[in-house]
């Protein structure tokens, strides 16, 4: 049978492809080439292109998620646990870069909750949020208004996800916007372990002035399922001083603004 011409971009066969792996585990070239109804030889293109990124691993006739999977995310009592204090300084740095009366946007997260709670003595802000946490458990000034989104609760991370959510964010316009991630890489970005959030984290990115990555030091150099924006769409990035000095150079060689506190 003849295939019909491809509609879809590369990026989009490939977003569909990580989705396929990550659902079973393993993917076989023939499976793939029928549900994106293209030639098994585009699809082997694809499976090419996402291996050099380090998001699968090639088998005979097909791929597989890495050994040491990109789909690495930790519950978030458990990050909440990790590195605690250069959270808090992260944090700290971070919310030093806001003004009273700004609107802000907090990502969910165990490093912008220490933003969060950095910005008890700020005065007049507004706050956004789709992390119940965040929203819940900060005591913010009493002149300090906190927004959260619609959505629907995904177990064991205390955050609104789904179109609701995605939809409030394409509707506002804020000041900053704290941003965190699982993965940054220098050439190939910001990203998240998983699906479930990375459309919210896209719509943030696109709803702010200045995006703010906060991220503790064993982030960087790596990647994860999901891409969630460009390094160049971020303005500054805030980090501690575990980053190591030869990933210091390669985010500033890839134009970065880069702050270790």
């Amino acid at each position: 049978m003849k295939l019909r011409r491809p509609s879809s971009l590369p990026a989009e066969r490939q977003r569909k492809i990580l989705e396929s792996i990550h659902s079973r585990g393993s993917a076989k070239i023939q499976l793939l080439s029928r549900l994106l109804n293209v030639s098994e030889a585009t699809v082997r293109r694809d499976l090419e292109a996402l291996t050099a990124r380090g998001l699968i691993n090639r088998t005979h006739g097909g791929a597989v998620l890495p050994e040491t999977s990109t789909a690495f995310e930790k519950l978030y009592a458990e990050k909440r646990t990790q590195l605690q204090e250069e959270k808090r300084r992260i944090g700290a740095a971070a919310a030093a870069r806001v003004s009273d009366g700004e609107t802000i946007i907090l990502d969910s997260g165990s490093t912008t909750i220490e933003v969060a709670r950095h910005l008890t003595h700020h005065k007049n802000l507004t706050i956004i949020t789709y992390d119940l946490f965040i929203a819940g458990s900060v005591d913010y000034d009493d002149t300090t208004s906190v927004l959260v989104s619609g959505g629907t609760l995904r177990p064991g991370f205390n955050v609104l996800v789904g179109s609701e959510a995605e939809n409030f964010f394409r509707k506002i316009r804020v000041n900053k916007a704290f941003l965190g991630a699982d993965a940054i890489h220098p050439e190939q970005g910001v990203f998240n372990a998983t699906f479930s959030e990375h459309a919210v984290k896209q719509r943030i990115v696109e709803a702010t002035q200045e995006v703010i990555l906060v991220a503790d030091h064993s982030k960087f150099g790596k990647v994860a399922l999901v891409n969630v924006c460009p390094l160049d769409a971020v303005h500054r990035i805030v980090t501690d001083t575990g980053l190591d000095e030869t990933a210091l150079s390669e985010l500033k060689r890839h134009g970065a603004t880069v702050e270790l506190a």
